[in-house]
């Protein structure tokens, strides 16, 4: 967990205190925590935990969050490999539901990936953003 926390700060909290990248379900045992590496530097991160949605009831669902590729290093792919392992993860402990808290300026990405945008926008408490809540059957083929 350690590992992904220097970039998810800088680039989804950069003008925050560092603590404020952790997330409560960052120690969490069925937490898993991906990074993407070149060379030996981490230059993409994305947490995923179960987690069910209102917005899919009965579904067995895993949600992300903390998604951050380092901003040399955006547009290369890196975050499309990120989200198909969270999809094979997913799909391997028996979810068929993704979904997360995505920000507006990311909604492109995800749509781009299969990703639904569902509901009423909001502005989280934090970085006091613009989301939507994204997600997507582990089955549609784009992910």
């Amino acid at each position: 967990m350690e590992a992904v926390l220097p970039l998810r700060h800088e680039v989804l909290r950069a003008t925050r205190p560092f603590d404020s990248a952790k997330a409560k379900q960052d120690r969490d045992p069925a937490t898993l925590h991906l990074a993407a590496f070149v060379d030996d530097s981490i230059v993409g991160v994305l947490t995923q935990f179960p987690d069910a949605t209102s917005l899919a009831p009965g579904a067995v669902a895993e949600r992300f969050r903390g998604m951050a590729v380092a901003p040399w290093w955006q547009g290369r792919g890196i975050g499309r490999q990120l989200m198909r392992a969270v999809r094979d993860l997913a799909r391997a402990r028996g979810a068929d539901l993704l979904w997360a808290n995505g920000r507006d300026t990311a909604l492109p990405f995800y749509e781009s990936l299969g990703f639904h945008v569902v509901g009423e926008g909001f502005v989280d408490n934090e970085m006091h953003l613009g989301h939507h809540v994204v997600l997507a059957r582990i089955d549609e083929r784009r992910l």
